[in-house]
C-alpha cells in the first residue's frame, strides 16, 4: 500500500502533480515497464486535465490502481475508454476521443504517445489552430479531426506522417489555400478537406496521389478552373468537389478516372456542355451535377453508364430530349432531371426500370404520355412530373408496391379518371394533381390513408359526390377541391377531420347548406367562395377556435351574421360578401381586436356599422356597399342617432309613456347603489389603506413604477386608488385583479400578485425581468401591459382595461398565451425578434440571474457594450466569435438586434427593413444544400463566411 492509494479515485488528480507522477513511476515501475510508459500516462493525464470535459467522460481515467498494483503486466490506462494498446509492448496505439463534447487546446504532451497509429478527435468543440504536436506522431495511420472548429491556416508538418493513410478534416473552419504539403504523403488513400473555408485554386499537384481512393474538397471557397491533373488519380473511387465557385466546365481528362464510382460536382458554378468523356466512367454509380449552368443536350453517349444508380442533372439549362439509353440503366434508383429545358417525350422504358424509386422531371417542357408501367416494379416511392405538358391518363399501378410517398402531377394536361388503386395507397403522404383535366368522381378511400397530410385536387373536372371519408382522415392537414364541378353538397362530417387546417372548395359547384361546425378544432382557413350554398351560417362556428380566415363570398346564404364569429380568438379575415344575409352587423364585433379584413358588401344588411372597434373605422367603404339599409360614418350615411341626412325622413320610433317610469326606477336604483358603495368603500379603505401604508417603507422598501409607455400617473396614484376601491374583477392562483380609475380619468386593470414567502419574492425577480422584456412588445392581438409597480414585498402589474370583458376571462379562461403577453402595434414582433437575435449571438437566455436582479438580456447587452472590450464577453465563442470575419458579421447582426429592441417602438424598424439589414450582414457565399438526392454523405454544414 502506498501513500496515494487511500485517496478516492475522483480526488487523485487534485493531489498528484505532474512532477510526482514522473518521479513515482520511475521509482515504482522501472523494473517492469519501459521508460516510455510513464510518458504515455503523462500524456493521457495531460489530456484529462487540460481539456474541458463538461460531460465528465474522463471520469474513469483514474491512475490509482497503477500504484496499487505496480507489478501488473498491462498498464491500467490500456483499459480506459477510448484507448487501445498493443498487447505485446503495452504501447497505446489507438486513441478515440470522438463525440465527447470536448473543447480547449490539445496539449503538446500528446506527442508522448509515440507509437500511436489511430487518433480520432472528431465531433467535439475544439477550436484554434490545429496543434503541430499532432504531426510528431510519426507512426500515425489515421487522423480524424472532423466536425470541430479548428481554424487558421492548415499547419506545416504533416509530411512527417509518412504512414498516414486517412486524413479526415471535414467540417472545420480552416482558411487560406489548400495545403500542398499533403501531396508528399505517399500512402494517403482518404483525404477529406471539405466543409471549411479554404480558398484559391485546387493545386495541380493534387493529381499526384498514387493511392488516393477518396477525395472531398466540397463546401469551401475554392475558385478557378478544375485542374485536369485530377484525371490522373486512377485509383480514385469517390470524388466530391462541389459547393465551390469554379469557372469553366469539367475537364475531359476526368474520363480517365476508370475506377470512379461516385462523382459530385454539384452547385459549383460550372458552365458549358457536359463533358461527353464522362461516359467512359463505366464503373460510375452516382453522378451528381445539379445546380450548375450546364447547357446543351444530355450526351447520348451516357447510355454506356449502365452501372448508374443515381443520376441528378437538375437545376441546369439542359435542353433537348431525354436520351433513350437511360431506359437501359437497369441499376438506376434515382433519376432527377427537374428544372431544365428538356423537351420531347419521356422514354417509355423508364417505366420498366426494375429498381427505380424516385423520378423527378418537374419544370421542363416534356410532352406525350407518362409511361404507363411506372410503379409496376413495386419500388416507386416519389414521382414528380409537375409543370410540364404531359397528357393522357395517370398510370394505373403507381402504388402497386404500396411504397409511394409523394405523387406530384400538377400543371399538366392529364385526362381521364383517377386510378381507384391510389385510394388504397397507405404510404401516400403528399398528393398534388391540381391544374389538369381529370374527370369522374373522387375515389372513396383517401380518408382512410393514415399517412396522407396534403391533398390538392383543384382545377380539374371532378364531379359527383365528395367522399364522406374525408371527415375521418386522421392526419390530413390540407384539402383543396376548388374549381371542380361536383354539383353536390358537402358531407355533414367534413369538419371532423381532427388535424385538418385548410379546407378550400372555391367555385366547385357546391349546393345545399353549410354543415354544422361541430368538430372543426384545427381548421384555420375555410374557403367556400363562389358556390351555390344556401341556408344560414351555422351558429356553432365558434367551435372553430383556431379559425383565421373565413371566406363564404358569392353564395346564396341567408339569415343573420352569427355574433359567434366575433368571438373567435384569432379571426383575421372574414368575407361574407355577395350573399343574401339580413339583419344587423352584430355589435360584438366592436370587441373583435384581431380582424384585419371584413367584407359584407352586396347583402341585405341593415342598421349601423360598428364604430368603436379598432378595425371598422379603418375599413374601406367598399367592404359595406350594396347594403341599402346599412348606415354609419364610414359610408357617409348617418344613422338615426347621428342626425338625419338632408332630405331624409326621420323614422325613429317615438318614446312610449312608460319611458318616464323607467327613468325614475333607474334613478332610484342608482341612488341606493351609490349609498351602498360609499358606505362600503369607507370600510374597505380603513382596512386596505393599512396594507399599503407608507409607514412600512423601512421594512418593505419604497414603491417603484416601471412604465413601458408614457403614463399620466404615479405609483402613489395606483396605491391610493386601490385603497379606495373594492372593484375586484378577477381572482386566480397568481393574484387578484382590480379595476382602478387614475386621477386623469384613465381606467386600468391592476393585478396584485400573491407574495408572502421569501421563495415567492425570489421568483418575483425573474418575473420582473420577464415583464421588462414583454413590456416592450406591442401587438394589437395582445392585451397591453402598461407598467409594473413593485417593492421588496409586493408586485402589481398594470394592464390596459378591457371594458367589454373581465380581465379574469382573459387571464384565466381558455386563452391563458394573455397572462404573459401584451398588446402592441403593427411592429409587434420586432422587439421579440431582437431578443431572439441576442439569444443566438450571446448563447444566453432572455432572462438569467447573471444579468442582475430585474435585468433582461437587453439591459445586459446594452451595459456590456458600453464597457471596454465588452463585445468580447457578449458574443458567443461557440457560435464563431473567435473567428475575425465571423465576429464582424455577428457585430453587424448585433446592431440589428439593438435597433429592434429600441425602448421607443417608433424607433424600431419594420420587418422589411430588418430583412434588408440582415441581408447586408449575411455571408457572401452560398450555403451548401444538405441531403440532395443521391448523396449518401453530407456536405458542408458550417455557416459560409470568410474567416
Amino acid at each position: 500500500m502506498n501513500q496515494f492509494s487511500s485517496y478516492p479515485p475522483s480526488s487523485f488528480p487534485l493531489y498528484l502533480t505532474t512532477f510526482s507522477i514522473i518521479f513515482f513511476l520511475n521509482v515504482s515501475l522501472s523494473s517492469t515497464t519501459t521508460t516510455t510508459t510513464p510518458l504515455q500516462l503523462l500524456s493521457l493525464l495531460s489530456l484529462k486535465s487540460k481539456l474541458k470535459d463538461p460531460l465528465n467522460t474522463f471520469h474513469e481515467w483514474d491512475p490509482t490502481p497503477t500504484f496499487s498494483k505496480p507489478g501488473s503486466f498491462q498498464p491500467v490506462w490500456c483499459s480506459w475508454s477510448g484507448i487501445k494498446c498493443d498487447r505485446k509492448a503495452s504501447q497505446v496505439i489507438s486513441l478515440d476521443l470522438s463525440r465527447r463534447n470536448l473543447s480547449g487546446q490539445i496539449p503538446p504532451e500528446i506527442s508522448y504517445l509515440a507509437h500511436l497509429h489511430h487518433l480520432n478527435l472528431s465531433s467535439n468543440s475544439f477550436d484554434g489552430p490545429l496543434p503541430a504536436a499532432v504531426f510528431d506522431l510519426a507512426y500515425l495511420r489515421t487522423l480524424d479531426i472532423s466536425h470541430n472548429n479548428f481554424n487558421s491556416t492548415f499547419p506545416l508538418g504533416i509530411s512527417n506522417l509518412n504512414f498516414l493513410t486517412v486524413l479526415n478534416a471535414y467540417s472545420n473552419s480552416f482558411t487560406g489555400p489548400l495545403p500542398v504539403e499533403i501531396t508528399r504523403l505517399p500512402s494517403l488513400e482518404y483525404l477529406n478537406l471539405g466543409g471549411s473555408y479554404f480558398e484559391g485554386e485546387i493545386p495541380a499537384s493534387y493529381g499526384n496521389f498514387q493511392n488516393l481512393s477518396f477525395l472531398d474538397l466540397a463546401g469551401n471557397l475554392l475558385t478557378g478552373s478544375i485542374p485536369p491533373e485530377l484525371g490522373s488519380l486512377t485509383q480514385l473511387e469517390r470524388l466530391e468537389i462541389g459547393y465551390n465557385v469554379f469557372v469553366g466546365g469539367i475537364p475531359s481528362e476526368f474520363g480517365k478516372l476508370s475506377n470512379l464510382k461516385y462523382m459530385d460536382v454539384s452547385t459549383a458554378n460550372l458552365s458549358g456542355e457536359i463533358t461527353p468523356q464522362l461516359s467512359d466512367l463505366t464503373k460510375l454509380e452516382s453522378l451528381l451535377l445539379f445546380k450548375n449552368g450546364f447547357t446543351g443536350q444530355i450526351p447520348s453517349s451516357f447510355e454506356k453508364l449502365t452501372a448508374l444508380k443515381s443520376l441528378d442533372l437538375s437545376d441546369n439549362f439542359l435542353s433537348g430530349p431525354i436520351p433513350h439509353g437511360i431506359s437501359d440503366f437497369k441499376e438506376l434508383i434515382v433519376l432527377s432531371l427537374m428544372n431544365n429545358k428538356l423537351s420531347g417525350e419521356i422514354p417509355d422504358g423508364i417505366g420498366e426500370l426494375p429498381d427505380l424509386e424516385l423520378l423527378s422531371l418537374w419544370n421542363n417542357s416534356l410532352t406525350g404520355i407518362l409511361p404507363q408501367r411506372l410503379g409496376s416494379n413495386r419500388n416507386l416511392q416519389k414521382l414528380d412530373v409537375s409543370s410540364n405538358s404531359l397528357s393522357g391518363p395517370v398510370p394505373p399501378n403507381l402504388c402497386l408496391g404500396n411504397k409511394l410517398v409523394k405523387l406530384i402531377l400538377f400543371g399538366n394536361n392529364f385526362i381521364g379518371e383517377l386510378p381507384p388503386s391510389l385510394a388504397n395507397c397507405s404510404t401516400l403522404s403528399r398528393f398534388r394533381i391540381q391544374d389538369n383535366r381529370l374527370n369522374g368522381s373522387i375515389p372513396f378511400g383517401f380518408g382512410s390513408l393514415f399517412n396522407l397530410t396534403f391533398m390538392d385536387l383543384s382545377k380539374n373536372n371532378f364531379s359527383g359526390e365528395i367522399p364522406r371519408d374525408f371527415g375521418n382522415a386522421a392526419v390530413l392537414q390540407y384539402l383543396n377541391i376548388s374549381e371542380n364541378s361536383f354539383d353536390t353538397s358537402l358531407p355533414d362530417n367534413i369538419w371532423s377531420s381532427p388535424n385538418l387546417q385548410i379546407f378550400s372548395a372555391k367555385s366547385s359547384g357546391l349546393k345545399g347548406k353549410i354543415p354544422d361546425f361541430i368538430g372543426c378544432r384545427s381548421l384555420y382557413k375555410i374557403e367556400l367562395e363562389g358556390n351555390d350554398l344556401d341556408g344560414s351560417i351555422p351558429w356553432d362556428v365558434d367551435h372553430c377556435e383556431k379559425l383565421i380566415c373565413l371566406n363564404l363570398r358569392g353564395n346564396s346564404l341567408t339569415g343573420i351574421i352569427p355574433w359567434e364569429i366575433s368571438t373567435l380568438p384569432s379571426i383575421t379575415d372574414v368575407d361574407l360578401s355577395r350573399n343574401n344575409l339580413t339583419g344587423e352587423i352584430p355589435s360584438s364585433f366592436n370587441n373583435c381586436t384581431t380582424l384585419e379584413s371584413f367584407n359584407v358588401s352586396y347583402n341585405q344588411l341593415t342598421g349601423p356599422i360598428p364604430l368603436s372597434g379598432t378595425i371598422f373605422p379603418n375599413l374601406h367603404p367598399s367592404s359595406f356597399i350594396g347594403n341599402a339599409g346599412l348606415c354609419g360614418r364610414i359610408l357617409q350615411k348617418p344613422c338615426g342617432g347621428e342626425g338625419v341626412a338632408a332630405g331624409a325622413v326621420d323614422v325613429r320610433p317615438r318614446p312610449k309613456k312608460t319611458a318616464g317610469a323607467i327613468v325614475w326606477i333607474m334613478a332610484a336604483a342608482f341612488g341606493i347603489g351609490l349609498f351602498v358603495l360609499i358606505a362600503g368603500s369607507k370600510c374597505f379603505h380603513a382596512s386596505y389603506s393599512r396594507r399599503f401604508s407608507t409607514s412600512d417603507t423601512h421594512e418593505i422598501g419604497p414603491w417603484k413604477l416601471t412604465a413601458f409607455q408614457r403614463l399620466n400617473f404615479t405609483a402613489d396614484d395606483v396605491l391610493e386608488c386601490l385603497s379606495m376601491t373594492d372593484k375586484i374583477i378577477g381572482m386566480g392562483s397568481t393574484g387578484t385583479v382590480y379595476k382602478a380609475e387614475m386621477p386623469g380619468g384613465e381606467i386600468i386593470a391592476v393585478k396584485k400578485l400573491w407574495g408572502k414567502h421569501k421563495e415567492t419574492i425570489r421568483r418575483r425577480r425573474g418575473v420582473l425581468a420577464e415583464v421588462d422584456v414583454l413590456g416592450n412588445v406591442r401587438h394589437r392581438n395582445i392585451v397591453r401591459l402598461l407598467g409594473c409597480c413593485n417593492n421588496n414585498e409586493c408586485t402589481m402589474l398594470l394592464y390596459e382595461y378591457m371594458p367589454n370583458g373581465s380581465l379574469d376571462d382573459l387571464l384565466h379562461g381558455k386563452n391563458k398565451e394573455y397572462a404573459y403577453t401584451l398588446q402592441v402595434d403593427e411592429k409587434s414582433d420586432i422587439y421579440s425578434f431582437g431578443v431572439v437575435l441576442m439569444e443566438i449571438l450571446t448563447g444566453k437566455r432572455s432572462v438569467d440571474s447573471e444579468f442582475g436582479e430585474g435585468n433582461s438580456i437587453v439591459d445586459w447587452v446594452r451595459t456590456k457594450i458600453k464597457a471596454k472590450n465588452g463585445l468580447i464577453d457578449v458574443l458567443d465563442k461557440n457560435a464563431g466569435a473567435s473567428c475575425a470575419s465571423v465576429r464582424e458579421e455577428m457585430m453587424l447582426v448585433l446592431r440589428v438586434a439593438l435597433i429592434c429592441t429600441s425602448r421607443n417602438p417608433a424607433d424600431r424598424p419594420s420587418m422589411r427593413d430588418v430583412v434588408s439589414m440582415l441581408q447586408e450582414a449575411k455571408p457572401k457565399r452560398k450555403s451548401p444544400e444538405i441531403g440532395r438526392v443521391g448523396g449518401d454523405a453530407p456536405v458542408a454544414q458550417k455557416p459560409i463566411v470568410e474567416c
